[in-house]
């Protein structure tokens, strides 16, 4: 199997607290701020870290990928990170359970859409692990409190009563209704809102529910051996402890997958796609870090979300583990995830550093915010972004750095649900992001066969173009007109309906084999320019799998 190996950034400077302090060989893989907080951990205090091994798994090919039907390539995907976690994890694993028992760790979880283990220890054994040749580097696993949520004010709506049955403005003017009009609802594509939890009970999103078929409420063990007891409805990486309560303390939550699938039972619908089932993935409370949000794309992908809606990001200010995020988030594209960020609040306040991770991955579908007559917010994140001083990767050199957002959709006074009951206006890109979380529901309920590229081309072609003519740093490509996506979506077709009827048959295999023999343009089915085996083994590979 082939790996690549981290290239590990020179480590800051140690604050040291006694002239011996934090000594050792392994003191340069302490990564950022986590030196001066080891330096200044009691004796005995336990802190949370992330611990990035040195093998990864090789860069995808994905046109390779793309000749595999989605459940076979996200098996596919997801074999190969396991395998490179297990075959490369076992010593650190070992030297955490050693410390654990020793009380100087816990919380270890091993994690394979990266290969990451993350765990809370104290400063020796901190160091202990840096030393070991496996090991790329360490960093600090910061708690991060409610501001990684880029959402403004609220204004309360009440309950339902009094409120009409009518549609949010962002819903209508991204142009859903067409696309309910034409059959396309959502239905079947499992959406995962990874946010502050949801509250199940609202009216509006009660019937919308994931549900995890392999699992039988409240008996306490774990029926489909996915590693999680009564995940019912998603799980709870709250960076307290992983627990199956999703419950929505805080309202962001449940706002955002509002605005994906809300129903307007309780009188106002305020879903993109209101027949889209939502997997709660919670992971925010004062104790999450970067290492919990992980943990919930992962369990998303592991458990049949093909998209992600992420309302949250990390300030550079923060010291995000910017790498991780970039071999996470192109991990989860190679397997099928489509995953859609919110760009933040800052504006422009900080140059080429205005736009949070992850949404600054280079292929991110990235949400810049606008009100609902298409104009951009003033704290919609501008772009571009740099990786030029990014161990591993060191591209997009700024200037011109990377175009940031994507695209933009609504999210000035967006009305979605208020926790349990009634409904609340948010500001941010928090709420532009489940706006287009939700319309590319509809698209893949039009095309199941797309990938998170394909969507995000179809996104940036169909936009309606906004402020400086052509793509910018503000809008990017322009505003997400939906039904116009949806209808490129059924364009695009289904590879194995070779012609169009339909139908998929042995007269698609037939008119295939004579656009090959024939050499004619649709008999090149992979794209290479080339007529051989590998056109017939990639049509064949489409047609077995049907649409």
């Amino acid at each position: 199997m082939q790996l690549k190996r981290l290239l590990v950034a020179a480590g800051a400077a140690l604050t040291l607290c006694s002239a011996a302090a934090l000594a050792g060989p392994g003191n340069d893989k302490l990564r950022a701020d986590l030196p001066q907080v080891l330096a200044a951990a009691q004796d005995g205090e336990l802190v949370p870290v992330t611990i990035i091994m040195r093998d990864q798994a090789e860069p995808w090919d994905i046109n390779e990928l793309r000749a595999m039907d989605k459940e076979t390539r996200r098996e596919h995907v997801t074999g190969v990170l396991r395998q490179v976690a297990a075959g490369t994890q076992a010593g650190v694993l070992s030297t955490l359970t050693q410390a654990r028992q020793a009380g100087n760790a816990q919380d270890v979880q091993s994690l394979w859409l990266a290969n990451v283990v993350t765990a809370k220890v104290t400063a020796e054994v901190a160091l202990q692990i840096a030393e070991r040749n496996d090991v790329a580097y360490l960093n600090y696993d910061r708690p991060v409190g409610k501001d990684v949520f880029p959402t403004r004010p609220a204004i309360d709506m009440g309950d339902g009563g009094g409120i009409s049955t009518a549609l949010t403005c962002g819903v209508t003017v991204m142009g859903a209704p067409d696309a309910w009009n034409a059959g396309y609802t959502g239905a079947g594509v499992v959406v995962g809102v990874i946010d502050t939890g949801t509250c199940i009970t609202h009216p509006d999103i009660a019937n919308q529910l994931w549900t995890n078929a392999g699992e039988i409420p409240g008996n306490n063990i774990d029926d489909d051996g996915n590693g999680y007891v009564d995940d019912v409805h998603g799980w709870s990486f709250d960076g307290g402890g992983s627990n199956k309560n999703i419950n929505d303390t805080n309202g962001h939550g449940s706002h955002t997958a509002g605005t994906v699938a809300g129903d307007g039972a309780q009188g106002t619908q305020s879903g993109m796609a209101p027949n889209a089932e939502i997997q709660t993935i919670k992971f925010w409370n004062s104790l999450s870090g970067e290492g919990a949000a992980w943990n919930c794309i992962q369990y998303s992908l592991d458990n049949g979300s093909s998209i992600t809606s992420n309302s949250y990001g990390w300030l550079h200010a923060w010291n995000p583990d910017r790498v991780t995020w970039r071999t996470i988030c192109e991990n989860a594209f190679a397997a099928g995830q489509i995953q859609i960020y919110a760009a933040g609040n800052e504006g422009s306040s900080y140059g080429i550093d205005s736009v949070r991770t992850p949404g600054d991955v280079p292929d991110m579908i990235t949400v810049g915010a606008t009100d609902c007559n298409m104009n951009i917010a003033s704290f919609s994140s501008r772009g571009p972004t740099t990786w030029q001083n990014v161990s591993g990767y060191n591209d997009w050199p700024y200037p011109p750095g990377k175009l940031k957002p994507t695209i933009s959709a609504p999210g000035v006074n967006t009305v979605s649900h208020s926790r349990c009951s009634g409904y609340v206006a948010f500001s941010g890109t928090s709420m532009a992001t489940p706006h287009v979380a939700g319309c590319v529901a509809l698209m893949l309920e039009a095309n199941p066969n797309l990938d998170h590229y394909e969507v995000k081309q179809i996104l940036k072609d169909t936009s309606i173009d906004r402020g400086a003519s052509g793509p910018d740093n503000s809008y990017g490509a322009g505003f997400v007109d939906c039904w116009a996506a949806v209808q490129a979506a059924l364009d695009m077709g289904c590879a194995a309906d070779f012609n169009g009827d339909g139908e998929i048959n042995s007269l698609d295999v037939i008119e295939f084999l004579n656009a090959w023999n024939n050499q004619d343009p649709g008999g090149d089915f992979n794209g290479d320019g080339v007529y051989n085996s590998l056109d017939v083994i990639e049509f064949l590979n489409a047609w077995n799998a049907g649409c």
